[in-house]
């Protein structure tokens, strides 16, 4: 009796337990952006220039060094900010100088944002900074952006290229 009982209490429970599931998986509809919007999506993993460029090792600092550790130049640590831009028909709606990652910042900079937008046609405009320079751009692109109500366009900063992924 008493087995038949706790049988009986764990089908209720994961009855209970697929009700609320079904209850939720037909739930309130969300969407991330408004109705009428799209989203246009900016990523990025780029590996801007270092703060000193690497200098050859002369032979008594090369003899210096253990045999095992023996290289024929030295590379300081240290990446340069990157300066990124984004307009959007003229308009700035990105400026940001994003930090290299690592505890020495040598590593990539990353940087992931979401804008949504109206949906309708615009010209978007990129301009990076990647080098110690003070001022200008390293790389400018322009794009033609077709944004549907619903759909997200992805723009994608590597280290040597930039893309803008519409959907299909």
């Amino acid at each position: 009796m008493r087995r038949l009982a706790r049988h009986v209490g764990q089908l209720a429970a994961w009855t209970l337990f697929l009700v609320v599931i079904a209850a939720f998986a037909m739930g309130p509809a969300f969407s991330p952006v408004p109705e009428g919007y799209g989203e246009l999506k900016i990523s990025m993993a780029h590996l801007a220039e270092r703060v000193e460029p690497c200098r050859p090792l002369t032979e008594e600092e090369q003899t210096d060094l253990p045999p095992t550790r023996r290289v024929t130049e030295v590379c300081p640590r240290g990446r340069v900010p990157t300066l990124v831009r984004v307009r959007l028909d003229g308009e700035l709606i990105i400026d940001r100088r994003v930090k290299a990652a690592g505890w020495q910042e040598d590593g990539r900079a990353y940087l992931l944002e979401f804008e949504p937008l109206p949906a309708g046609h615009y010209e978007l405009e990129l301009a990076l900074r990647d080098s110690p320079r003070e001022e200008g751009y390293d790389m400018q692109r322009q794009f033609k952006l077709a944004l549907e109500p619903g759909h997200s366009a992805l723009l994608e900063i590597g280290d040597g290229d930039v893309a803008l992924r519409l959907p299909q």
